[in-house]
């Protein structure tokens, strides 16, 4: 039952982060600025402290995959970097066993490196031709910022999930 919750939850939020693309880039101030949500992968991140390191892959590939078919560009950037991140994730938090503020650091820390790791991978294909310091000002801070905003959503929901099959076991 909670594989299928964490599966709808992260369908869910992968709508989301797409629909946050009909806004983006917005102008301010005469600059195109760019908020890229990376809802999905906060939750598939969290998922991973929470529920389970093997589900989260799991969510990595098959998410990976569906963006990467969604997008349709470059094929296993999202599904490598997801299931990179995610063991990283599950690597990290070892160290820092569930503290709210390490928590919140590191997946907002992840999330700018995946979005990072994305430009990166696409400026050396030659497939995006901004400069880093327009990519660090008009992209990267401004959705770092917007993600700090969505990770409250995704912990929420990372919670709630971890927990449903705790609530429908019978009490003895």
């Amino acid at each position: 039952m909670r594989a299928i919750i964490i599966f709808l939850f992260s369908f869910l939020l992968m709508y989301v982060d797409f629909l946050f693309a009909d806004f983006s880039p917005m102008e301010i101030g005469g600059v195109e600025v760019y908020f890229v949500p990376r809802a999905l992968l906060m939750f598939i991140l969290l998922v991973s402290v929470y529920a389970s390191p093997r589900m989260s892959v799991l969510l990595g590939v098959v998410f990976g995959a569906m963006l990467d078919l969604y997008i349709g560009s470059l094929y296993g950037i999202h599904t490598f970097g997801m299931v990179a991140f995610v063991l990283f994730m599950h690597t990290a938090f070892r160290v820092f066993h569930k503290d709210f503020v390490a928590l919140a650091f590191v997946v907002l820390l992840l999330t700018f490196f995946y979005d990072s790791y994305i430009y990166f991978v696409y400026s050396v294909l030659g497939m995006v031709d901004l400069p880093v310091f327009d990519y660090l000002a008009l992209r990267a801070a401004p959705s770092l910022l917007l993600n700090a905003l969505i990770f409250i959503l995704a912990f929420v929901i990372a919670l709630k999930t971890s927990k449903v099959r705790k609530e429908l076991l019978p009490k003895h």
